[in-house]
């Protein structure tokens, strides 16, 4: 075999591997990057009883569709966790004592029902209020720290009445610029970009903003109140 023959044998089998590496199907294998860790679209695929759950409650989308939106969600769970969690480190933000001591109070008083109800053992209980009060403690101070260092609107959440997502725009947009992370996939990378961005049409009024203390502990005074002002 001449050399003029081995060339185009050897960019042909270049030309058919880097076809096969571009196909649809393998592309969209690896569907984003994260602090240089591989995503891929198997690690984002929801389990049988989400499907089941998720697809009970949007009756008019499809089993393909509710795959291909939690899909999307799980990725923009990832993102969002992984980038708080950093930012929080970064920054050093821990939840004192008391704020989670302060937490646990407001939980336990909300789940003073299972005390009684027999249905988990004490024990689990305790450890389940133990880390949701953590957990909560240190999502208020991450908000805190956000809202401060970059203001923007701020909506109310079920988990957290004080979410500040004009400042989560600007964090994860300044983390998407410095390559943090990147997102492939077309669809998935419209879908997390979309959340990212939404304009809500209800937000926080500026001057009810209030970080200097746990909003629970607001919660609690407000219901202390109207407690004493019904006798």
């Amino acid at each position: 075999m001449t050399r003029s023959e081995v060339i185009p044998m050897v960019l042909f089998a270049a030309i058919v591997f880097c076809l096969g590496m571009n196909t649809p199907q393998a592309a969209n294998e690896i569907i984003a990057q994260l602090f240089n860790q591989s995503i891929t679209n198997s690690e984002l695929q929801p389990s049988e009883a989400d499907v089941e759950r998720f697809q009970s409650m949007l009756t008019d989308k499809s089993e393909k569709e509710v795959r291909h939106l939690l899909a999307q969600r799980a990725l923009g769970n990832k993102i969002t966790e992984s980038v708080l969690a950093d930012f929080a480190q970064k920054n050093e933000i821990t939840p004192e004592d008391s704020e989670i001591q302060s937490a646990y109070s407001v939980i336990k008083l909300w789940t003073v029902d299972l005390d009684n109800a027999g249905e988990y053992p004490v024990e689990e209980l305790e450890r389940y209020r133990m880390a949701l009060a953590q957990s909560m403690a240190k999502s208020w101070k991450v908000s805190k720290a956000l809202y401060e260092a970059y203001g923007g609107d701020v909506v109310f959440q079920q988990d957290n009445p004080l979410t500040p997502v004009g400042a989560y725009q600007q964090l994860f947009e300044q983390y998407r610029e410095k390559g943090e992370f990147v997102i492939y996939d077309p669809i998935f990378k419209a879908a997390f970009w979309s959340s990212v961005r939404m304009k809500y049409a209800k937000t926080q009024d500026p001057d009810n903003i209030d970080f200097s203390f746990p909003w629970w502990e607001r919660s609690m005074s407000a219901s202390e109140k109207n407690k004493d002002s019904s006798y």
